[in-house]
């Protein structure tokens, strides 16, 4: 049996599957020492690169992305076909760990100073 175009790719982005979920748990981290106050307390500066990385890490993941699933929008059948053409990252656990860490904003004590 011959690995699917699907298979190759996840074995292909095992490794950034790992740094993404790491950096979920950084994103975790930094939400529960902001809230507790528990030092030492990350800055704005870490906390927007790592947003930085997020970012970067899945507009590349949709420029890999082989063809345009816009076109298999139109039948639920394909569903399957076009989520294999995505990495299986933790996406929920990102949306999670931003939203948290959103709330938790204005607990920051300095950070990256607008010009």
């Amino acid at each position: 049996m011959q690995p699917t175009q699907a298979d190759i790719m996840q074995y292909v982005l095992e490794p950034l599957n790992l740094k993404v979920t790491a950096k979920i748990r950084s994103l975790y981290d930094c939400q529960l020492r902001l809230m507790h106050n528990i030092q030492p307390l990350p800055s704005g500066t870490d906390i927007a690169n790592t947003v930085k990385y997020f970012s970067q890490t899945l507009l590349s993941v949709l420029k890999d992305v082989p063809r345009s699933p816009l076109e298999m929008l139109r039948d639920a059948d394909n569903d399957p076909d076009r989520m294999s053409l995505y990495p299986n990252l933790d996406y929920k656990g990102l949306f999670n760990a931003i939203s948290q860490l959103v709330d938790a904003a204005p607990h920051l004590q300095y950070g990256i100073q607008g010009d």
